[in-house]
C-alpha cells in the first residue's frame, strides 16, 4: 500500500481530482434519487462516501510519510458526508430529525473533525468541528430550554453562544500550546478561533431578522429583537476579529470579521434596533463611526500610543 500511494505530484493530483469528483457524484446520486430511492440504498450512497474518504484522508497518512493535499481534500470531503450519513442512518432505522438526534449526529462530526485536525494534522478539520459544535450545542439547548426551545428563549441562547466561543477559545489555546510544531500550533488554534467567532458573530447578529419590521411585514421570519447592546459588541468583536486575525496572519478569522462587520452595517443602517426603524434617519450612529475612526487615525500619529513588541510577546506567551 505505501508503494501505490508514494507521493509524486502527477499521482496525488489524480487522486485529489478523483476523490472530487467521487465525492460530486455521490451527492448528485442522493439529489436525484432521495426521494426515489429506499432509505436503506440512499443510506449506502451517504455512507460508503462518508466512510470511504474520511478513511482515505486519515488512514493513509502512515501510508505516505507524512499529509499529502489530496488526503486534507477527501478527509474534508468525508466530514461533509458522516452527518448526512448519520441523518440517514437515523432515518432509515425509523427516527426523526429531533433536537437530540442532531446533537449526537453533528457532536460525533465534530469529535470526527477534531481527530483529523489534532491527529492527521487536516487543520480545517477543526473549523469543520468548530462549525459542527455549534449546531451541536444549538441543539442540545434547544431540546433542553422545554417547549419553546431556543426561538423562545432568545437572550440565553445568545450568551449560550458566548459561552460556546469562550470554549473553542479555549481549547484552541489549548491544542496551540500542546503542539510540537508551534507554527503547526497557530495555524490550528486559527480554525477554533475562527469557530469562535462565527459563533459570537451570530449571537450579535441575530437582530438581523428585525429586517422584516422595514418592509412591513413582507417577509414572514420570526423577528429577533435587538438594541444598541448587541450593535456595539458586534461592532467590537467583528473589528477583533480583523485585528487579531491580522496580526496572527490568518484569513478565518479576518473573513468572519468582515462578515459581521457587514452584519452590523445592515443592522445599524437600518436602524434595526428601533422599534420603529427609521432607515433614513442620519441617526448617530454614522457620526459615532466618523468621529470614532477620524480619533483613531490622529491617535496612531502619536508615538506614545504605541504599545511595542507587547502584542507579539503576548501572542508567544499564549502559545507557550
Amino acid at each position: 500500500m505505501s508503494r501505490a500511494l508514494k507521493p509524486e505530484d502527477t499521482r496525488d493530483a489524480l487522486r485529489k481530482i478523483g476523490v472530487v469528483l467521487f465525492a460530486i457524484g455521490a451527492l448528485m446520486v442522493f439529489l436525484r434519487k432521495g426521494d426515489d430511492w429506499g432509505n436503506f440504498p440512499i443510506l449506502l450512497v451517504l455512507g460508503i462516501p462518508a466512510l470511504a474518504l474520511y478513511g482515505a484522508g486519515v488512514l493513509t497518512i502512515k501510508d505516505t510519510g507524512g499529509l499529502q493535499s489530496w488526503q486534507a481534500v477527501s478527509t474534508v470531503l468525508g466530514l461533509i458526508f458522516i452527518p448526512l450519513a448519520l441523518m440517514q442512518l437515523v432515518d432509515t432505522l425509523g427516527g426523526s430529525s429531533s433536537s437530540l438526534n442532531v446533537f449526537w449526529i453533528f457532536g460525533l462530526t465534530a469529535a470526527a473533525g477534531v481527530y483529523a485536525g489534532v491527529v492527521a494534522g487536516v487543520r480545517f478539520g477543526l473549523l469543520v468541528a468548530a462549525i459542527a459544535a455549534i449546531v451541536s450545542w444549538s441543539a442540545l439547548w434547544d431540546k433542553l430550554l422545554g417547549d419553546e426551545g431556543i426561538g423562545g428563549h432568545i437572550g440565553v441562547y445568545r450568551g449560550l453562544l458566548g459561552i460556546l466561543a469562550i470554549l473553542l477559545i479555549a481549547g484552541g489555546v489549548f491544542i496551540w500550546r500542546a503542539a510540537s510544531d508551534r507554527e503547526e500550533g497557530l495555524s490550528r488554534f486559527s480554525e477554533l478561533f475562527t469557530g469562535a467567532g462565527i459563533s459570537a458573530v451570530i449571537a450579535c447578529s441575530l437582530g438581523i431578522t428585525s429586517v422584516a419590521t422595514v418592509f412591513g411585514g413582507v417577509f414572514p421570519t420570526p423577528v429577533v429583537e435587538t438594541n444598541m447592546f448587541w450593535d456595539i459588541l458586534l461592532l467590537v468583536i467583528s473589528i477583533g476579529l480583523v485585528a487579531i486575525g491580522s496580526r496572527l496572519g490568518t484569513r478565518g478569522p479576518v473573513y468572519v470579521g468582515a462578515v459581521g462587520l457587514l452584519l452590523f452595517l445592515y443592522i445599524a443602517g437600518l436602524d434595526l434596533n428601533d422599534d420603529s426603524p427609521e432607515p433614513t434617519k442620519l441617526g448617530l450612529w454614522p457620526l459615532i463611526l466618523l468621529l470614532g475612526g477620524g480619533a483613531a487615525i490622529a491617535a496612531s500619529l502619536s508615538e506614545g500610543v504605541s504599545l511595542g513588541k507587547r502584542p507579539q510577546n503576548l501572542v508567544k506567551k499564549t502559545g507557550g
